[in-house]
This record gives C-alpha cells, sequence and structure tokens, in this order.
C-alpha cells in the first residue's frame, strides 16, 4: 500500500465519499469540523498496512491476531463514518469472536476487501 500520495487525496471528495455510503457530516464533525483533515485520515486509512496484515492473519488461521487488527480498522472507519468497510469488518469481528469456520472468515474477508478496493479506487466523477 505504500506511502500516501497526493494523487489519493485529489480524487477524495466529500460527494464521492457520500456515494460510497459514508456518513461524511459524521466523520467531520468528529474531526473538528477540518474537511482537509478528515480527508487526510481516510488517506491515512487507504494506506493503512493493517489490511494486509489483516488479510495474512486471516488466512493463516491467526484468529487472536486478525481479532485485534480488525478491531482497530473497524474504530478507524467507523470514527470516519466509512460505514459500508465498517459495516463488514464489524461482521468479521463476529466471526473471530464465534471461532467462525474457515469458508464464513473468507467469505468476510472478501467483503472487507470490496468495500476496502471501492474506497481507494473512489475517483472524481
Amino acid at each position: 500500500m505504500g506511502e500516501p500520495t497526493c494523487e489519493v487525496i485529489d480524487m477524495l471528495t466529500i460527494e464521492a465519499l457520500n456515494a460510497y455510503g459514508a456518513n461524511t457530516r459524521a466523520g467531520i464533525a468528529r474531526c473538528m469540523n477540518d474537511e482537509p483533515f478528515y480527508l487526510g485520515l481516510i488517506e491515512m486509512l487507504i494506506n493503512d498496512e493493517k489490511f494486509e496484515y489483516l488479510d495474512r492473519a486471516i488466512k493463516q488461521r491467526n484468529l487472536e491476531m486478525g481479532l485485534i487488527l480488525a478491531c482497530a480498522l473497524a474504530e478507524t472507519a467507523s470514527s470516519l463514518g466509512l460505514r459500508p468497510l465498517a459495516e463488514q469488518i464489524e461482521k468479521m469481528i463476529l466471526c473471530l469472536q464465534l471461532k467462525g469456520d474457515s469458508a464464513v472468515l473468507d467469505k468476510q474477508l472478501k467483503q472487507i476487501k470490496h468495500w476496502y478496493l471501492k474506497l481507494r479506487d473512489i475517483d472524481i466523477a
């Protein structure tokens, strides 16, 4: 995922995030109504290596590490108002707490990737 780039933040707009399903009003409010700061935090989340680590933990069936990573990502996504992503990560947390079977964990990981990639690929319409 690498270093944050100006290109990513240039593509992020409140309108695009709203179309994604984000509650930008709540996210910006949590950022003291500082929209550039809010967009910067989303950029940081997009580049967060925890997504790669979560993928690896689930594939290796390290449920304890997967739970720690999922909780951290869910808190951040939720705080930023990124409902679609946060909801999928929260479902993964439940699966991990219940020690879900491999097929369920893999399916939920695909859902997280789907919403993560949609967020990452937001473009100006």
